[in-house]
């Protein structure tokens, strides 16, 4: 006979006082002390708190883009230094305002500005598009105040900006690139597809020089690490409703996950902070830190050499990179929007405009003619001339080209209309998307890199961007932004053929 015997631990229900919980007893302390030998937890150091820091600094300031020193990396968030396009400064309100105070002050000095077409309003988008030609444009008497005899000074305080900005947008590849200088070197942002753009955006084109910034030595004290969400650093206590360690997001305003997984779970009262005199727009180098106990001992800090939370690429591991970023910014409505993709049916790239200058495009059909008439059965040809497939207005074809400066590119065609005897080309593009402000001259209009578009097609949005500097005043500027379709623009085309009848 065999019998089976059970050990099993039980809760007793009918326990009374809660006090013996509370009170977390321990039957056998020695069991806990040796798995904590097991562990490795008896190896740790007869260290003390941190209680002062001593930090040996340089700041080397980050400078102006080329052709834009106005815009300095201290005051002006990096999306506006970046994507910002001439004439930003003119915006409708400005257009609309100056050109009727500088028309009055004109008037007032004897000058009489006639309303011909090239200063006029005109092409203004929704919903100022009802004032078109109704006044001077302010943007247009500044462009032409030496030639009309205008006083610059009758444009007001501030007074627009002697100097546009340079356009970083390459038309080809449909990115933003700009180099920062710094210290004999430089800060290279390479394909930025717009939006945010933040110290990782950028890479060190080489090292900076150790002679290079102000020096500056700082003797700060150091606190414990408070975040949102934290545990309380004693296990006895009881935790906040608001503590959720799932809940902690690795976004840049956070620690990266894998540290604050480590910091929560264990030594959660072991992490120290201390600040730094930093400032947007200057890199700041660490060349030595030392930190000192509550016994007096002193402990030289230096980074890993095999890993980095906020390391850049190019610069030394001591060095971190501050500037500005636009943090939720006003965002106006769409100014033009395209989308570009390759049809694969018809083997062509396709550039479709649907806003252009805040107007939507509405996608009606070009009109092709249909079989001609024969006079009589005698003189009917035996063929039927069938044209190619009717293409949507404001599609806009771009064809392979395989000899353009040396490489294969897609090339901006044109659509020709036979509804005309002769024949007729189609409206170009209007949109300032597909156009590039270095063509013509016998160079095509607009090119495309084939490597810039991937298979499921690109949207191409430009619209007005509002935030502030540092110094608090409203940063405005106008971005082109490039984001992925699911699938690109296409439609069945087909090439004219000749159908026997």
């Amino acid at each position: 006979m065999i019998f089976d015997v059970l050990s099993r631990i039980e809760a007793a229900p009918r326990q009374n006082d809660l006090g013996r919980g509370w009170a977390a007893e321990l039957a056998d302390p020695l069991w806990l002390l040796g798995r904590q030998w097991q562990l490795g937890e008896h190896m740790g150091e007869d260290s003390a708190s941190p209680v002062a820091v001593d930090v040996e600094l340089r700041t080397v300031p980050i400078e102006p883009l080329e052709g834009q020193p106005h815009l300095p990396p201290a005051q002006v968030p990096a999306e506006a230094i970046l994507e910002c396009e001439p004439n930003d400064w003119w915006t409708v309100g400005r257009r609309i305002r100056l050109g009727r105070t500088v028309a009055t002050k004109a008037e007032d000095s004897g000058l009489t500005l006639e309303p011909i077409e090239a200063i006029l309003l005109d092409d203004l988008p929704p919903p100022y598009d009802a004032m078109g030609r109704s006044g001077f444009d302010g943007l247009k008497l500044w462009q032409q105040r030496a030639a009309l005899g205008l006083d610059g000074q009758w444009f007001g305080t501030p007074a627009p900006p002697a100097s546009e900005p340079v356009d970083l947008w390459d038309p080809s590849e449909l990115v933003y690139n700009g180099r920062f200088p710094v210290a004999g070197t430089s800060l290279e942002v390479e394909r930025h597809d717009g939006g945010e753009l933040d110290w990782f955006s950028a890479d060190a084109k080489a090292a900076i020089p150790a002679t290079a910034g102000q020096s500056e030595t700082i003797h700060t004290t150091p606190g414990r690490l408070h975040y949102p969400g934290a545990p309380l650093a004693r296990w006895w206590q009881i935790e906040d409703a608001n503590v959720s360690i799932g809940g902690q997001g690795p976004d840049r305003a956070s620690l990266a996950t894998m540290v604050l997984i480590d910091l929560i779970v264990s030594h959660s009262n072991d992490w120290f902070t201390f600040s730094l005199p930093g400032k947007s727009g200057e890199i700041l180098i660490l060349d030595q830190v030392q930190v000192v106990d509550a016994f007096g001992d002193a402990w030289p800090v230096e980074p890993p050499d095999d890993w980095s939370l906020f390391a850049t690429k190019g610069l030394d591991r001591h060095a971190l990179v501050l500037w500005s970023t636009a943090r939720s910014p006003i965002a106006g409505p769409l100014l033009d929007e395209v989308i570009v993709g390759i049809d694969e049916d018809s083997n062509m790239l396709w550039a479709v405009e649907q806003i252009v200058r805040g107007r939507s495009i509405a996608a009606g059909l070009t009109s092709y003619p249909g079989r001609p008439q024969a006079a009589s059965d005698a003189e009917r040809p035996a063929f039927d001339y069938v044209p190619m497939t009717q293409v949507p207005a404001h599609w806009h074809p771009y064809p392979v080209d395989e000899d353009v400066e040396g490489r294969r590119a897609f090339v901006q065609g044109r659509v020709m209309d036979l509804a005309h005897p002769a024949g007729e080309l189609l409206a170009p593009p209007v949109s300032d998307l597909l156009n590039d402000p270095k063509g013509g001259n016998g160079k095509p209009l607009h090119r495309l890199e084939p490597a810039a578009v991937p298979s499921e097609g690109l949207r191409i949005e430009r619209r007005a961007m509002l935030a502030r500097s540092t110094t608090g005043e409203p940063i405005l500027w106008t971005q082109r932004r490039r984001s992925r379709l699911l699938h690109p623009p296409a439609f069945a085309l087909r090439f004219d053929i000749l159908r026997p009848y």
